[in-house]
C-alpha cells in the first residue's frame, strides 16, 4: 500500500497466484483496444506492474504530454506507438455555455517518450457537449493491430489509418441521439470491427425513425434500437447484425466459448430504452445469437462479463451466473442483504468488519447497482464499485459471498506535505481544460465519480485491478487477497491536482507500464529500471 496512507491501514499483501490466460502474439507490447489483448480487460505479464503513482507529485511518472483539449477515449498501445482522441480544441475565449463541438482529433504518440507523432481531424454531422458526464464524441478507444488503427467518432464517422496516418478508408453512420451513454467500446476479433449502431436507414429490418431528431424525450418505441454490428476492417463494410439488440447503456464483451469468438450483451437501463425483452444475449461473432435470458433490466448499463463456463451480470440487486454455452441460470447470488462490510471508523482510525450484514447498516438508502461500468472479472472473483458510499464489491462466484471494502473519496497530494485522506467529502473538479477553459457544463460533472456517471472501466493486470474515478483516483486492488480488507487496497493513486484533475478514461497496460489519461495530459507510468 502507498506509505502515505494511515499507518493502521498498512498490512502486508497476500501472495496470490497468476491468472492463467489464452498466450496472445505480442502480448507484452500492446493494449490493442480499451478491453485489451483478449478483449477482457484483463491481461497477465511477467514484467513489474506499476500500482504507485502520483500526477500532482511527479512520482514514477515516466513521462507527461499535455493535450490542448479534453477527451474521454482510453488508450490503444503497440510497442512504440499509442493513440487516443480529443475534442477538437476550442478557441480561446469560449464561454461554458459554448463548450461543444463536433469534430475530434486522433492522436498518435511513442510510447516510450510521449512525443506527438501525428494528429488527424475526424469531423461529424452531430454536436456534443464536452466532457459530458456519461460521453461526448470522443468516448470510443482507437484499436490497432500494429498494421492499422481505426478510430471513431461517436457524432458519425469511422475512419482507418495506417501507422503513419495515412488514411485508407471512411465510412459515416447514423448516430442515434436519444441516448449519450458512453455505448460499446469498439471491438476488434479476426478482420472484423464490432460497435453498436443502429442499423442503416435501408435495411428493412430497421424499425422505423419516428422520434424528433434531437429529442431524447420521444418515446421509446418511436426510435430504432441499436445492435452489435460488424465492419470489414479493411474496407469499412458492414459484415452482419446480431439479431437480437443491445442496449446504448451496456458494453458488450468478446470471450470463448470453445474456442470459437462470442459477444456477450445486454438490454436495459434507465430511461427505457426501446430494445426489449430486457435481459442478457451470448451471440457468436457471426451474428448468430446463441441464447437470451430476460431480465428486470435495471442494471444491464454494465460491462458484460464472462468464461468459457459461466456468464455473469446484475439484474435488481442480483449477481446472476448462467451458463455460457445455454444461457440456463446455475444461480443468482443477492449482493446487498447479506453481506462481510468492511467500514472505516474514523475516530478509532480503523476499519470495523460487520459480518452476515445488509447494505443498509452503511446507508438506508442506496440503488441495489453498480456505479456505471465499473464490473470486472478477476479469476473468480466478480468486482465492482458501489452505487452509493465509497465501498468496493467483490463476490466469489464459486460460493456466492459478497464483501463490501470502504475507501476514501480523494487522497490530496501536494510536494513535500502530508497526504490529506478524505472520507466522506471530496474537492469537485474545476472542469478545465490544459488552456484553463471551462469545459464541463453538466453541473453533475462537479462530483465524485460515484453513482451516476459513466466511469471508465477497470482494467485487471495479474491480480491487480485498477478503478478510476472521475476526479482523478485510481483505486488497484488486490482481487485475490485472502481477506478483502485494508490489506486487499494496495494504494490509491492520482492523475493530477485536486480539484484540477477529471477523467472518464479507462487505464492501459503494455511493456510494464500503466498509461492514463484525464482532460489536461496523458501520462506514462512505470517504475525507473
Amino acid at each position: 500500500m502507498n506509505s502515505t496512507l494511515p499507518l493502521l491501514l498498512l498490512c502486508c499483501l497476500v501472495a496470490s497466484p497468476t491468472l492463467a490466460q489464452t498466450p496472445i502474439k505480442n502480448a507484452e507490447n500492446q493494449w490493442p483496444m480499451a478491453s485489451g489483448p483478449q478483449g477482457t480487460w484483463t491481461t497477465t505479464t511477467d514484467h513489474s506492474v506499476p500500482t504507485e503513482w502520483s500526477v500532482s507529485t511527479g512520482s514514477n511518472v515516466l513521462w507527461k504530454t499535455v493535450l490542448p483539449e479534453g477527451g474521454q477515449s482510453g488508450i490503444a498501445v503497440w510497442g512504440d506507438r499509442l493513440f487516443l482522441t480529443i475534442n477538437k480544441p476550442l478557441p480561446m475565449g469560449t464561454s461554458l455555455e459554448e463548450a461543444e463541438g463536433s469534430h475530434i482529433v486522433a492522436y498518435c504518440l511513442d510510447s516510450h517518450t510521449g512525443k506527438i507523432l501525428w494528429t488527424r481531424e475526424i469531423p461529424s454531422p452531430k454536436k456534443m457537449p464536452y466532457s459530458g458526464l456519461f460521453s461526448d464524441n470522443t468516448s470510443a478507444t482507437p484499436i490497432t493491430d500494429g498494421q492499422y488503427v481505426w478510430f471513431i467518432n461517436h457524432g458519425g464517422t469511422m475512419v482507418c489509418f495506417d501507422m503513419d496516418g495515412n488514411e485508407v478508408w471512411t465510412r459515416s453512420f447514423e448516430s442515434r441521439t436519444r441516448h449519450n451513454a458512453k455505448q460499446c467500446e469498439p471491438i476488434l476479433v479476426d478482420n472484423q470491427l464490432l460497435f453498436v449502431l443502429m442499423r442503416e436507414p435501408d435495411d428493412p429490418l430497421r424499425r422505423p425513425m419516428q422520434a424528433e431528431p434531437g429529442n431524447r424525450n420521444t418515446p421509446p418505441e418511436l426510435w430504432p434500437w441499436t445492435f452489435i454490428r460488424s465492419f470489414d476492417t479493411a474496407t469499412g463494410n458492414p459484415l452482419w447484425t446480431e439479431p437480437t439488440g443491445t442496449s446504448v447503456h451496456n458494453t458488450p464483451r468478446l470471450g470463448y466459448i470453445n474456442s470459437q469468438a462470442h459477444v456477450f450483451h445486454a438490454r436495459g437501463g434507465g430511461h427505457a430504452p426501446p430494445e426489449t425483452p430486457y435481459g442478457f444475449s451470448m451471440s457468436k461473432v457471426s451474428g448468430e445469437n446463441l441464447w437470451n435470458y430476460d431480465s428486470k433490466g435495471t442494471a444491464t448499463y454494465t460491462v458484460s462479463h464472462f468464461d468459457e463456463t459461466y456468464a455473469y451480470g446484475f439484474d435488481s440487486g442480483d449477481l446472476v451466473k448462467l451458463d455460457s454455452e445455454t444461457g440456463k441460470l446455475i444461480d443468482k447470488f443477492p449482493l446487498f442483504e447479506k453481506a462481510d462490510i468492511r467500514l472505516w471508523n474514523s475516530s478509532k482510525k480503523k476499519y470495523e468488519t460487520h459480518r452476515d450484514a445488509a447494505f443498509s447498516i452503511v446507508t438506508e438508502k442506496f440503488k441495489p447497482e453498480p456505479t456505471n461500468q465499473t464490473q470486472i472479472l478477476v479469476g473468480k472473483y466478480f468486482l465492482f464499485l458501489t452505487h452509493e458510499e465509497y465501498c468496493i464489491g467483490r463476490v466469489d462466484t464459486e460460493i456466492g459471498n459478497t464483501e463490501f471494502l470502504q475507501v476514501p473519496i480523494q487522497v490530496v497530494r501536494t510536494p513535500n506535505s502530508p497526504d490529506q485522506i478524505l472520507w466522506d467529502k471530496h474537492i469537485p473538479s474545476d472542469g478545465t481544460n490544459s488552456r484553463g477553459i471551462e469545459t464541463a457544463n453538466d453541473k453533475r460533472s462537479k462530483g465524485d465519480g460515484w453513482g451516476h456517471v459513466t466511469a471508465g472501466s477497470p482494467i485487471a493486470v495479474n491480480q491487480y485491478v485498477f478503478f478510476s474515478t472521475m476526479i482523478g483516483m485510481t483505486y488497484v486492488i488486490d482481487s485475490q487477497a485472502r481477506k478483502f480488507d485494508g490489506s486487499a487496497l494496495v494504494a490509491i493513486n492520482d492523475l493530477g491536482s485536486s480539484g484540477e484533475t477529471w477523467s472518464l478514461s479507462s487505464p492501459s497496460y503494455s511493456q510494464g507500464k500503466i498509461f492514463h489519461r484525464g482532460l489536461r495530459h496523458v501520462v506514462c507510468i512505470g517504475y525507473e529500471n
